[in-house]
């Protein structure tokens, strides 16, 4: 008798089952992991395309399993077919992480030992392959490709004596519209986004705003782009922070505190190095540049979230390069993303992904850090 992980999910929204067979499905499906035997049970919709593209061990067809059960005692299909693979693979227990479906583990625990380990599901993906690394390095070139266009056209765009928004083809450039621009562009370069920020002003201020309205110039336009490889799924990750028009010194100070401190950051990354030793070494740094955390009208300003976090078949996975103790190890990816948001300047982000390697760091993503066009 042994113990199985078991996921049951769409592997289109479910990164750790695709991680296990590499099979892309929009509905989801039973998949069970024993030590390094992995096992799909798919639908007839499924199951040729399943046994011909994934790379699970053994791909089991939803309708013979059923039949093959009909002296289950339980109603629902899902728990007859997980109960026969219990005792087909003679299973002592079951291992489902944190967001198996309620419904199926309410039914469960009253059949089958079964618990949760949020650990392994977090961490089984942190260590990436070099054809994993090559495939984050392709994503994050797209995302470079994505954020050059976008740069172009703030480049191009232009102010009138009236009014200070920026205008490009003779249109008020808006962050609709530039946001429209970058995620065409990476679908027709083979990737898929949404969500992408293109925040400005008092906008910018808040890291997680995707930005609505005319972009301005003068003021800080922060681009941030995150697009999946339609082919293998991996995910780039880019923030670049761009000025159109004239700078303050305020501005210049702030944006250059940023990018000092991320090259610092960078600059620490090896093995055995700690997570919250580099978010703590962004936080004294701020402080110290006098951009120290603060509240403003009960708002909280200066660097208000965490340094990083693990890139790859999911946007934001383990490791989280924050508060929580992790100890570095070679072949861990994540961004690094030290950025800094007041709202009467507005906001600072400059991102990049780092590999850990045996001795340090690589860079997977690259982009020049020019920001006043």
């Amino acid at each position: 008798m042994t113990e199985a992980y078991l996921i049951y999910a769409s592997s289109d929204r479910e990164p750790n089952l695709f991680y296990w067979g590499h099979f892309r499905a929009p509905d989801p499906f039973l998949a069970l992991k024993i030590n390094e035997k992995t096992i799909a049970v798919v639908s007839t919709l499924e199951h040729g395309r399943c046994k011909k593209d994934s790379t699970f061990s053994e791909v089991l067809l939803w309708s013979d399993v059923l039949q093959a059960v009909t002296d289950q005692p339980v109603v629902d299909n899902v728990c007859k077919i997980i109960l026969y693979l219990q005792k087909e693979y003679e299973i002592s227990s079951f291992v489902i992480p944190d967001d198996f479906p309620a419904h199926l583990y309410e039914t469960l625990k009253k059949l089958v030992p079964i618990k949760f380990d949020t650990v392994y599901f977090q961490t089984q993906r942190q260590f990436k392959s070099k054809s994993e690394v090559e495939q984050i390095k392709a994503a994050c070139q797209l995302t470079s490709q994505a954020i050059l266009y976008a740069r172009a056209i703030l480049k191009k765009s232009c102010t009138d004596a009236i009014q200070p928004f920026l205008y490009y083809r003779g249109k008020i450039l808006t962050s609709e519209r530039l946001r429209s621009a970058i995620e065409c562009y990476c679908l027709k370069k083979g990737g898929h986004c949404t969500g992408t920020i293109v925040s400005c002003s008092k906008q910018a201020a808040d890291p997680h705003c995707e930005g609505t309205g005319p972009l301005y110039a003068n003021e800080f336009v922060v681009i941030d782009v995150f697009p999946r490889l339609n082919q293998s799924g991996y995910y780039g990750d880019m923030t670049r922070t761009f000025l159109k028009g004239v700078a303050s010194m305020r501005q210049k100070q702030l944006f250059s505190c940023v990018r000092t401190c991320q090259k610092e950051l960078i600059r620490r990354i090896r093995p055995g190095v700690n997570t919250k030793d580099l978010m703590q070494f962004a936080q004294n740094y701020f402080e110290q540049s006098g951009f120290g955390l603060r509240k403003t009208k009960g708002v909280c300003e200066g660097f208000i979230h965490s340094v990083g976090h693990g890139l790859g078949l999911g946007l934001h996975e383990y490791p989280s390069v924050g508060t929580n103790s992790v100890v570095l190890e070679p072949n861990m990816v994540f961004t690094v993303e030290p950025g800094l948001y007041f709202h009467d300047l507005g906001g600072v982000r400059i991102e990049d992904v780092v590999q850990v390697t045996s001795t340090g760091y690589q860079l997977l993503s690259r982009f020049p850090y020019q920001w006043i066009l």
